[in-house]
């Protein structure tokens, strides 16, 4: 398990991830390798752990067979994820779950969005999450056009309409902040953040 800040959060590890972010590459393997992985933008995997209001904007790269690999988290395994985002890219030969906030999720993920472009050959491919089990998102966003992921049905990977989950074209995302996102906790200006919602307590870098 790989990540941009954190191999593993939860267990005997840290179990919270607030006002944090990466902007590193994270690339364990070659894109052709076919050893499995389990890769995240921030986190590798969220084991009953809490990200909030964080954000990874790097290239996120995982290896072939079985591969699990988000653009924020890799595995969201009965963990909580809020007020976050990711941009940059997610990139595998063969992903098993592959999706722009989140490979595989069986938590919680609410109020967050995704730019990432996703680079997948084949698996399990969403816009915001590559396979959501069971739980459902709650106010959470993906961008059309530059996730290369058109199908508006398509925000998970293994559920069509996935309840939570809104595909949104890239002048949508930037003209005001998505329904259900706090005005205390995101704000939007065309001069920060290349005219996406950023987080005010945890602003990106200049």
């Amino acid at each position: 398990m790989r990540g941009g800040l954190v191999g593993l959060l939860g267990g005997s590890n840290i179990s919270a991830i607030k006002n944090s972010f990466s902007t590193g590459s994270v690339d364990t393997l070659p894109a052709t390798s076919s050893d499995s992985t389990v890769v995240g933008g921030l986190v590798g995997q969220n084991n009953k752990g809490l990200i909030a209001d964080s954000f990874a904007v790097g290239k996120t790269i995982g290896g072939g067979g079985d591969s699990v690999v988000g653009g924020l988290v890799g595995d969201n395994n009965e963990a909580s994820i809020s007020n976050s985002y990711a941009k940059g890219s997610v990139s595998s030969n063969v992903c098993d779950e592959c999706g722009g906030i989140v490979g595989t999720n069986s938590g919680s993920i609410s109020s967050s969005y995704s730019t990432a472009l996703l680079n997948v050959s084949r698996g399990q491919v969403g816009g915001l999450i590559g396979d959501d089990e069971p739980d459902d998102p709650t106010n959470d966003y993906w961008d059309l056009e530059t996730s290369g992921i058109t199908d508006p049905s398509q925000g998970a990977g293994n559920v069509s309409n996935d309840p939570g989950i809104t595909g949104l074209t890239d002048a949508q995302l930037k003209s005001g902040l998505p329904a259900g996102f706090d005005l205390t906790i995101w704000a939007q200006s065309p001069d920060i953040n290349n005219g996406y919602p950023y987080l005010l307590a945890n602003p990106p870098p200049k």
